[in-house]
């Protein structure tokens, strides 16, 4: 298994109470919404905003130069490394106190900065994670993520919620720059699970504050590399492998208790999945996820989950 990489202090002198780190890979028509919502509601002199270009073939340099107003500088990695490994660049870019990693066809909405500052400041909390609504790729509402408490304060059961399943969207998480010292990087042996494994890392080293407000836009593609991984099967299986992964971050009397559920949700999550592709008629991908909701099933700790009579 790959060692967790250290995240060094950043410079103490001049520090911005922001650094928003917006990474980019082909991305770039949605790009000027991303960095729009950003410029619109930090001030210049306190913040920094980061666009972190991993080999696109899109130019978004030139769209920085468009909208940025010289307030945003652009960054291009010496070649293809990868979404963990440019976090991880991103994040030792970052000077500021708080950091926001905003994928460049993501988006905020009104009052994010504040609302999120506000709830950090407020508790002693190494993240908040506010509710999101998903949007497809032109930009038309889909689905809202839930409220995991009545209210913004600390989310209490932040840890065991989270190693059963990523409840989080990337664009709805700030995290103290400290946190991200503590922690370390992102995994990039968990090349698609490397931020559900950052968040339940966060969660087992100190408090996460809730905000129970919509205030960010994650944007779903129809061709992502997602959708492959459904056609194979690979969701699933690196879902699973990633559980005893998180499972570490327990303490060891919780971990029976959560991994099953873990694996029960990802049973469920899978013969979900199988029923949507086989209503839109791809019963070959439906049959593939249908196989491995089996695998998850047989993996459960004391077997299957009883069903009341």
């Amino acid at each position: 298994m790959h060692p967790i990489p250290r995240i060094g202090p950043a410079e103490a002198a001049d520090r911005p109470r922001w650094s928003v780190i917006v990474p980019v890979h082909d991305c770039a028509p949605f790009l000027a919404d991303a960095l729009t919502g950003v410029l619109e509601q930090l001030a210049e002199d306190d913040c920094e905003v980061v666009v972190l270009d991993d080999d696109s073939t899109d130019d978004p340099a030139r769209v920085v130069e468009q909208v940025g107003r010289d307030r945003v500088r652009f960054v291009a990695n010496p070649g293809r490394l990868g979404a963990s490994a440019t976090f991880n660049r991103g994040l030792e870019l970052a000077r500021g106190d708080l950091v926001h990693l905003l994928h460049g066809d993501d988006m905020v909405l009104p009052g994010f900065y504040s609302t999120m500052a506000a709830a950090l400041d407020s508790t002693a909390a190494l993240a908040a994670i506010c509710r999101v609504e998903d949007v497809d790729i032109d930009s038309a509402p889909l689905y809202r993520t839930r409220s995991y408490r009545r209210g913004t304060g600390v989310w209490t059961d932040a840890l065991d919620a989270l190693a059963v399943s990523n409840r989080v969207r990337a664009p709805g998480i700030v995290v103290r720059r400290s946190g991200y010292e503590l922690v370390g990087g992102f995994r990039t042996d968990l090349p698609h699970a490397a931020d559900w494994d950052m968040w339940t890392r966060l969660a087992a080293h100190g408090p996460v504050a809730f905000v129970d407000e919509v205030l960010a836009r994650y944007r779903r593609h129809p061709g992502s590399d997602t959708r492959a991984r459904v056609l194979t099967g690979a969701n699933v299986r690196e879902r699973v492998a990633a559980i005893g992964v998180l499972a570490g971050y327990l303490e060891p009397r919780r971990r029976p208790w959560v991994t099953r559920r873990a694996l029960v949700y990802a049973t469920v999550f899978a013969a979900r999945t199988s029923l949507s592709l086989a209503r839109s008629g791809e019963r070959r991908a439906a049959g593939v996820q249908l196989a491995e909701a089996a695998r998850c099933l047989v993996q459960v700790p004391g077997g299957p989950p009883r069903t009341s009579r």
